[in-house]
């Protein structure tokens, strides 16, 4: 899962299916269908550096499953018949659930649509420790499921992955909006299963780590960074960092990144860069793929449509 790429495949033979499958998820996939003349396959994948998207559909009844998953996963049957076997534990998918990496899981279902989200234990710590401030332990491989709460939280992030990942090529061209919806999508996870303890590290940001954080800002505004990243380089956690920025600026740090986007828009309609500059794709350099929204914000800070300022 190393870059940005979206692939599509469509088969009606189960063994094109599972080696699809394979590939997907980077394991060997057990597939069976009954009867398979009535068997259908479907996949659309999102993938970025250690994060992928995807979404399927089977028609048939069906039997899957895996010794065991590299990355940790995370699945909601959003239609059709499904049931799951994860470890020593079992349920419906049409409540998503989550498999620990080296964990076997088996699943029966039939006409099923699938969202699935394969997330790299390295890039979930990562976010992890970005949260707390604090080094996260071991991921927990066992009774995840059981303890899970805020499943609805999960179902938001997996549909607005499938539709914004997956299902818009426009993407491709913005990387600062893709981002973002990683981010979101795993820290919802996070909040969702207990496969890392977020117990914070209780401690303050000084302004020397305030001071950090904007400099970090400035400097890298224009690639794909996160809060994860800004957090990490001012040395606190996101909910330290959060508070501070109150404090000190009465916004949260994703606003304040925002703003910095907002003002080299800004910069960028008033240079005018060339005869066939657009509104548009200025805005999605920045990260700004709702033209709507961005259209508000921008009139909310400098009192025109962006439109007119590129027209000056």
């Amino acid at each position: 899962m190393d870059g940005y790429s979206r692939r599509m495949a469509r088969t009606s033979d189960i063994d094109e299916a599972r080696r699809s499958m394979d590939d997907l998820y980077r394991t060997p996939m057990a597939l069976t269908a009954d009867p398979t003349r009535d068997f259908r396959y479907e996949m659309a994948v999102a993938t970025e550096t250690g994060f992928a998207a995807a979404a399927l559909r089977f028609g048939a009844s069906c039997r899957s499953g895996t010794n065991a998953f590299p990355d940790v996963m995370v699945a909601h049957a959003v239609s059709g018949r499904h049931r799951w076997r994860v470890g020593s534990e079992s349920g419906p998918g049409s409540v998503p659930f989550i498999v620990p990496p080296d964990r076997e899981m088996r699943v029966e279902f039939s006409n099923s649509h699938i969202r699935t989200i394969g997330i790299d234990p390295a890039l979930l710590r990562k976010v992890a420790q970005s949260l707390t401030g604090a080094e996260p332990g071991p991921l927990r491989l066992d009774g995840v499921n059981s303890d899970a709460r805020h499943h609805a939280l999960v179902t938001e992030a997996l549909r607005f992955a499938e539709a914004t990942l997956v299902g818009n090529a426009g993407l491709r061209d913005a990387p600062l909006a893709r981002t973002q919806i990683v981010q979101q999508t795993i820290v919802s996870i996070l909040t969702a299963y207990p496969i890392i303890e977020l117990a914070a590290r209780r401690a303050d940001a000084a302004p020397r780590a305030v001071r950090r954080a904007v400099a970090f800002m400035e400097e890298h505004a224009r690639e794909p960074i996160t809060m994860t990243d800004v957090a990490l380089a001012a040395g606190v956690s996101t909910r330290a960092l959060q508070s501070a920025f109150q404090r000190r600026f009465e916004m949260t740090p994703s606003h304040y990144l925002r703003r910095l986007r907002l003002r080299s828009v800004h910069a960028e309609l008033r240079n005018g860069f060339g005869p066939h500059a657009s509104v548009r794709d200025i805005a999605r350099r920045w990260g700004f793929v709702h033209a709507g929204r961005f259209a508000r914000l921008y009139a909310d800070e400098y009192g025109e449509r962006p439109s007119d300022t590129l027209r000056r």
